[in-house]
């Protein structure tokens, strides 16, 4: 079901799209984390922001 509101549609991406992943233990981390709240590493990177349909 989609989302027509434009606010509503702001927060949940923001929700699902702004975060970092750990390269180590592949867990969700939070975009001003420098370290990952699971396994500790310090590799991080942003999350692949690029909308579209999945191939």
């Amino acid at each position: 079901m989609p989302i027509t509101d434009p606010e509503k549609k702001r927060i949940a991406q923001a929700a699902r799209l702004h975060m970092k992943i750990c390269l180590n233990c592949g867990v969700r981390n939070s975009l001003a984390a420098s370290r990952c709240r699971k396994c500790h590493g310090g590799f991080l990177r942003l999350k692949n922001r690029t909308l579209g349909a999945k191939k």
